[in-house]
């Protein structure tokens, strides 16, 4: 009966597994459909494929002077109203004194963009009986404040165009009774329920509601009208029906929906401080340029490439399922990216593919750690199916774990930051989303499916053969100790010399012998622990001495801003005939602007290029401009020079600092919760570690720090993060399952080792495609690379060097930890077996030299017998064992 239902069961747990993948293949499926093909179905950002550049230009609403604190204000306003129409990746930078360049991605229709991004936005409620142009009130009295715009046809029939006049007002010409100040939401909703018609409705603050409820109380007995005015037009003059005590005002006037999230989106932004009348547009091309992203493609297909022949040779056939978890991620992911970007609510920018190329990086990261793991527990003895059960769920978890810390920051800087971070938080937290569900719905069943079968049959093929041969060894030094054989392989590992006297000791030569076998015992595995933990103090010497020398050199050379922070010039070329983007780009080097920014454009059909370097004079620039006409053959009237502002502004960089601050913050909550907040203390001071030690290079080599490099810096917070937890979490499953009694600082420093391998296979396969991007990539993405090459270096070097030896110190502080610390002393890699009372019957029997090492059960079962009950002094002082004082 006990068979049968354990048949049952192992059936059971075959056809979930079974249906975890048909519901995988569902999903690449339709994942495949809705992103088929990418380039058409997936929004590309300005930087990728260009789109409309707008110029505002200002003048004052009441004949004042316009002062840098209008524009940078209406600057913010008018970038909020862009990310909020869905093009969160468009730049809007203060140009001139007087001018607002506007960069939206993809976007053609230069008067819808006006309509939003330009109205001032001043909206106003006036009594009627307020008014002092008495032409103007008959009108509003008559409700012939709004006139459809016709048309004429070749026909020469008249024609709706769809188009709505409205009526104009002077300002001073009327009293208003609350203004767009006191507005407190904005919501859109039904003229009525017959209506096709939509109402935009406003709901004020307290001040305004007991103007509106005073005004509606007088006006209310004789049906007086009060006036709706935006941006100096009468939008609409509804007459009070009845009093309005709360505060809660519907504007209505025939909108459609478009239009009523158009205004919707004004109102909710704030009024602009100065009206904006359009100047001019153009279509812009690529920042990036169309040959940089192909060869920065192909240099991350190549690097890809190398990822996946390597991870085939290190694991063999368990690479496949690497390869195929990383495919199966990818045709995820970009199904997600289509399904958003047919919503408008995406568009990949440099910042966006930052944030694929980390996620990627962690999709091969979980990948390794459930092929580790698994292997892992092979050698500690349990069997192939039984460790696809244990290790893929030990991974799992801490995956989903390192994951989870990862997601926290990403949210917060989708939420909180602005700008091309905003996106780079989007496509980051969308990868980790991905991640779970390969996970969950492929890796684990596929693995747990092969495990008895296949996996299990030819152990050669799937990689696991060493870890089975290894396995062997240990279970006879587990015979020969009395111990289990994850005890055995841990003892092994933490002290091998150790380990050998005692299994000696035990069960003599025999005993010896299996000790030497398990240290010499083969395979791609950590098989004596490395001593990290007994040099902290040099590591951590060595880091407070970079941090310190990095913010020296910071002090003293500065960083090289880009125009994105500082603000620069811009150059409009016309007429450029058949120039490339990379003769532009040769020229401004030639004449000593290496870092112009250079982008293609196209205006009245003709091809041009739009060039923004960091030279703040307009003599200089023109100067620049006059040599690069001349190098290129250019006629001396084809480009125009004029002074720009930053777009990565103050409100930029305070709202990036401020998602930042608030991710730190949360991670050591949930770190907190999770485990404990020392891990999420230690893991921010590692990754502080690592971004000082960036800008510190960066300031060392005088690279130009922007965008690009603002989103590598990103990227390494993510990887920083996810290698300290995938240690911390090992740290904390050993100190709760181990069979081995030692210091703290012991322990920390075998969970290093214990990850160590998947820590170099993960930065190996995330470095391989930046290095490859830096060698073989355009300029601009070579920025990018730059910064990733010395943060995943740095990311992996500090959970190692800086935040385990830092949380392993503060752990021995303790009162518990202390104690072991006074037992054991200072000194890595001494022990004892928690569970002594297995070896001490065996010490106390002499076993036959006929009798195998392997049979420990039997050996355990009669020692026991023979032994009877030792008295327990006797055997607390044979049993335990731990490394000689030299």
């Amino acid at each position: 009966m006990a068979v049968q239902t354990k048949k049952k069961k192992k059936g059971s747990a075959d056809r979930r597994n079974i249906w975890l993948l048909v519901v995988t293949t569902l999903l690449v499926v339709g994942s495949i459909f809705l992103f088929t093909p990418p380039a058409e179905k997936i929004n590309q950002g300005l930087d990728i494929q260009g789109g409309l550049s707008v110029v505002l230009t200002a003048k004052s609403t009441d004949g004042g002077e316009i002062t840098t604190e209008d524009m940078e204000a209406s600057r913010s306003i008018i970038e909020s109203r862009v990310n909020a129409l869905g093009a969160s990746e468009a730049t809007v930078q203060a140009q001139g004194t007087d001018q607002i360049l506007v960069q939206i991605p993809g976007l053609s229709d230069t008067e819808a963009a006006l309509n939003t991004i330009g109205k001032t936005g001043k909206l106003e409620f006036a009594r009627l009986d307020s008014f002092t142009d008495e032409a103007v009130k008959a009108k509003i009295e008559n409700n012939q404040f709004s006139t459809e715009e016709t048309y004429t046809d070749e026909a020469g029939n008249s024609l709706p165009s769809g188009k709505t006049t409205h009526l104009e007002v002077e300002p001073g010409t009327y009293t208003p009774i609350a203004t767009g100040s006191n507005i407190e939401s904005v919501s859109i909703g039904q003229e009525s329920t017959t209506s096709t018609d939509y109402s935009v409705n406003v709901k004020l603050d307290s001040d305004g509601a007991a103007a509106f409820a005073e005004a509606t109380k007088e006006l209310v007995s004789d049906h007086g009208k009060i006036v709706i005015i935006l941006d100096g037009e009468v939008q609409n003059a509804p007459a009070v029906s009845s009093e309005i005590p709360n505060g809660e005002v519907s504007i209505t006037g025939g909108y459609t929906l478009d239009g009523a999230k158009s205004l919707q989106t004004v109102l909710q932004s704030g009024s602009l401080p100065v009206s904006f009348e359009y100047a001019q547009s153009q279509v812009v091309g690529p920042t990036l340029g169309q040959e940089a992203l192909f060869a920065g493609v192909v240099a991350a297909a190549i690097g890809l490439l190398v990822v996946m022949l390597y991870l085939l040779f290190f694991y063999r056939g368990l690479g496949l399922i690497t390869a195929a978890a990383m495919a199966i991620f990818a045709v995820i992911y970009l199904g997600i990216l289509a399904a958003l970007s047919a919503f408008g609510l995406f568009s990949l920018s440099l910042a966006g593919i930052a944030g694929i190329v980390l996620t990627i990086g962690m999709a091969a990261d979980s990948s390794i750690l459930t092929l580790e793991r698994f292997r892992e527990e092979i050698r500690m003895g349990r069997s192939v199916r039984a460790s696809s059960i244990t290790g893929v769920r030990h991974a799992i978890v801490t995956s989903v774990d390192a994951d989870l810390v990862t997601l926290v920051s990403a949210l917060s800087l989708f939420f909180l930051a602005s700008a091309s971070v905003k996106g780079f938080g989007l496509t980051l937290a969308l990868g980790i989303f991905c991640d779970i569900v390969m996970m969950l719905l492929f890796k684990a069943p596929l693995i747990r499916l092969l495990a008895p079968r296949s996996i299990a049959k030819h152990p050669g093929f799937w990689g696991i053969k060493d870890s089975l041969a290894a396995a062997d060894d240990y279970k006879a030094l587990a015979a020969a100790e009395g111990e289990s054989v994850a005890a055995a392989e841990e003892g092994a590992a933490l002290d091998a010399k150790a380990t050998e006297e005692v299994a000696e000791k035990l069960d003599g030569a025999e005993g010896a012998r299996a000790a030497e076998t398990a240290s010499k015992s083969r395979g791609k595995f950590i098989k004596h622990d490395i001593n990290f933990l007994g040099h902290r103090k040099v590591f951590l010497t060595v880091a407070a001495v970079l941090v310190i020398a990095s913010f020296a050199i910071v002090g003293v050379k500065g960083l090289n801003f880009g125009i994105e922070f500082v603000g620069g010039t811009s150059i409009a070329f016309h007429g450029t005939g058949d120039v490339t983007t990379e003769q532009m780009r040769t020229a401004f080097d030639d004449a000593g602007e290496p870092d112009a920014v250079v982008q293609t454009t196209t205006a009245e059909g003709e091809a041009g290029f739009l060039v923004r370097t960091t030279t703040t004079s307009a003599e200089d620039a023109a100067a620049t401009a006059n040599k690069v006409a001349d190098g290129l053959g250019l006629a001396a009237d084809s480009f125009e020079v004029t002074t720009i502002g930053p777009d990565w502004g103050a409100s930029v960089i305070q709202s990036s600092i401020i998602a930042f601050l608030v991710s730190i913050i949360l991670i050591i909550i949930y770190i907190a919760i999770r485990f404990e907040y020392k891990m999420g203390v230690t893991a921010i001071i590692a990754l502080l570690h690592d971004l000082v030690l960036v800008m510190g290079i960066y300031a060392l080599v005088g690279r130009e720090v922007n965008p690009n490099t603002i989103a590598a810096l990103l990227t390494i917070l993510g990887y920083s993060l996810y290698d300290s937890v995938v240690v911390f979490h090992r740290i904390n499953d050993n100190m709760k399952e181990t069979d081995i009694k030692c210091t703290f600082m012991t322990m920390a420093n075998h969970s290093i080792n214990q990850v160590l391998v998947r820590t170099i296979n993960t930065t190996l396969t995330s470095l391989i495609p930046v290095v490859a991007m830096l060698l073989f990539g355009g300029e601009t993405l070579r920025d990018f690379a730059f910064a990733m090459t010395i943060g995943l270096v740095c990311g992996s070097y500090s959970s190692i060097a800086v935040a385990t030896p830092l949380y392993a110190m503060w752990k021995t502080r303790e009162p518990r930890y202390a104690k072991l610390a006074k037992k054991y002393g200072p000194e890595i890699g001494r022990f004892e077996f928690a569970h002594p009372s297995v070896s001490a019957p065996v010490m106390a029997t002499k076993k036959p030299s006929n009798v195998k090492a392997g049979k420990t059960a039997e050996k355990a079962a009669s020692a026991k017998k023979a032994s009877g009950s030792a008295g327990s002094a006797g055997a607390k002082s044979n049993h335990h064992y731990r490394k000689k004082k030299r």
